[in-house]
Parts: structure tokens; C-alpha cells; sequence
């Protein structure tokens, strides 16, 4: 490599190149942005652009996803970079997007809670654009019946609290704890929900702070048409269990920049208990479906959700 460049990095080279006209003048590689693409800022003279690539299978349909939630949001006057090309080269999907200058969330700690209080403000947007389906791709997004969808999905998971669930051989759950959670289940089918998009991973590591302080919303990755707010504040409470961030000031924070009152949370709580649980028991599933290899964080995460869960009803 004459050019000190991967082969990722003059893929990605080239992608920009087209876009700009001419060559790209530097390309760097950006480590630590995401597991499952690899990111470059490519510039030229008086121009920089953010290209990610993948070659993983979905990524191709996964970008079209991005590309037209971003969208969304844009119109709805969410902060979000302009995505510039979707496609492919190769064995290569790419997304091109433009480069919003500032800094990652993370790494501004005096202003966590504006930056909380405005991705709550961000997500009762987003959560107002109606979609018709359920699920994760966008043509569950865009297709289907978002309440047939959800009670097939519920009806699963309900029907799978059996006596031969590999849930037990997992110690997730004791088989007393298996009825009593069926049980919560079971008692979703009577709970009623809105559906819409969500963004699925609001987190500071997603948003970029200018110097304005204006907040860019990122990584649309995770985005999927499910139960709001629900949706987007379970994912919150899974990263507050796993991760201790967001604590409880950047969550309160987030709440007033929605418009969610204290007496509100502690009515939806027993809600959000139980979507925590059925989501943290159905990706379990998924994995093992999949023949996942380690299912240590799968089987870790469902443990301590039942444990929640259950604890709040025993309350």
C-alpha cells in the first residue's frame, strides 16, 4: 500500500471522490464509532463527508433504513447529518453522510443534562411520526398491521413460558418465576399502546454537541416501529442496568424534555417493566435461535429484567 491506506480506506476514498468532483485529499479511519461498520472522514479542499461502510449482508437495506428515517426526522426539525449517497461497491454497502462539526456527547460532561433534555424533546418527535407496521426493517416499517403484528409477537413470547422453555435450563428464570411472568405477559394483551418509529439507541455516544450548542441526533442503526414512548424508554433502562449511564439526573432530564411528568412514569412503570422483560426474553430467543455462540449478555440482561420485573410486582 504505497499510500499507507487499507483497502477500506481507498474504497471509501473513492466513494467520496465522486461526490466531490476530484480526489479526496485525506482519508482517515474514525476507531471506536460502532461494532458493526467502519468509519472514515474523507475531505478534500474546502469539503468533508463521513463514509461508512459495511459487508455485512443486511447493511445494504440496513443504510436505506437510515437514509429514510433520517429523513424523517429532518422534516421533522430534529438536528441530523444529510445523508449525501447510499449504495454499493462491491461486496461493500456505503453510506455517505456530511460531517457535523463538534463534539460526541461523551465528552462534553457539563452539559449531559441539556444534552439528555433535548433528546427528550427529540424523541416525542420522532415518536409522532406515524408508521403503519411493526419491526425493525423498513419494510416492516412501512408495511403490515402494527397491531396484528404485535399480537403475534406477544402471543409468542406468552406461549413460550412453557414447561419445556430453554429459558429454565438457562437459570433466567426459576419455573415459579416462569408463570409469574407469563403472567405479565399475559397481561399486556389487555394493555393498550400507540405505535410509531423510534430511534432505539438515544445515548450520548449518538449525538453530536456544536459549538452552538446545538445537538446532532446520530446512528439511526437501531431505529424500529414499536410502542411510544415505550420503546425508547426501555432502551434507556437497559443501558441505565448495564451500563449505569444514564443515571437518574440525565433520565429526569430526558422526561422534562419529553413532557413526561413523574406521576406519568410511575403509571407507566409496571408497562415498562414488562416490555423491558419481554424484549430482554425475546432477544434471548433470537439467539438462541440463531445458534449464537456466547449468550453470557443475552442470558445476563433477561435474568435481571425478570428480577425487576417480578420485584415491581411483588410491590
Amino acid at each position: 500500500m504505497a499510500d499507507g491506506l487499507s483497502d477500506e480506506a481507498r474504497l471509501a476514498a473513492a466513494i467520496a471522490a465522486g461526490l466531490f468532483g476530484g480526489p479526496a485529499a485525506r482519508t482517515t479511519h474514525v476507531a471506536g464509532k460502532g461494532t458493526v461498520n467502519k468509519v472514515f472522514f474523507v475531505e478534500s479542499p474546502g469539503r468533508k463527508v463521513v463514509v461508512r461502510l459495511s459487508d455485512r449482508a443486511e447493511a445494504a437495506d440496513e443504510y436505506v433504513k437510515e437514509a429514510w428515517c433520517i429523513g424523517r426526522a429532518a422534516a421533522l426539525g430534529i438536528p441530523v447529518p444529510e445523508v449525501l449517497r447510499v449504495g454499493r461497491r462491491g461486496r461493500h454497502a456505503y453510506m455517505v453522510e456530511s460531517f457535523v462539526a463538534g463534539d460526541e456527547g461523551r465528552d462534553v460532561p457539563s452539559a449531559r443534562a441539556d444534552i439528555w433534555r433535548a433528546l427528550g424533546g427529540y424523541a416525542k418527535l420522532i415518536h409522532s411520526a406515524a408508521v403503519p407496521g411493526l419491526g425493525l426493517k423498513l419494510s416492516e416499517i412501512l408495511g403490515g398491521d402494527a397491531r396484528e403484528s404485535w399480537s403475534r409477537h406477544l402471543e409468542y413470547n406468552v406461549e413460550s413460558l412453557n414447561e419445556d422453555d430453554p429459558l429454565l435450563d438457562l437459570e433466567v428464570v426459576t419455573r415459579a418465576e416462569s408463570r409469574a411472568v407469563r403472567e405479565v405477559f399475559a397481561d399486556l394483551r389487555v394493555r393498550e399502546f400507540d405505535f410509531g418509529l423510534n430511534h432505539g439507541d438515544l445515548s450520548l455516544r449518538n449525538t453530536i454537541v456544536g459549538a452552538d450548542g446545538r445537538v446532532t441526533l446520530l446512528d439511526w442503526g437501531s431505529a424500529e416501529a414499536a410502542a411510544v414512548p415505550h420503546h425508547d424508554l426501555i432502551q434507556i433502562l437497559k443501558e441505565s442496568m448495564t451500563e449505569g449511564d444514564p443515571g437518574a439526573e440525565d433520565f429526569r432530564a430526558f422526561l422534562d424534555g419529553y413532557g413526561i411528568s413523574p406521576a406519568e412514569l410511575e403509571r407507566m412503570m409496571p408497562e415498562l417493566e414488562a416490555l423491558l422483560t419481554l424484549r430482554a426474553f425475546d432477544k434471548l430467543r433470537w439467539a438462541l435461535d440463531r445458534r449464537v455462540e456466547d449468550l453470557g449478555d443475552y442470558v445476563e440482561h433477561a435474568r435481571a429484567a425478570a428480577r425487576r420485573c417480578l420485584a415491581g410486582v411483588g410491590r
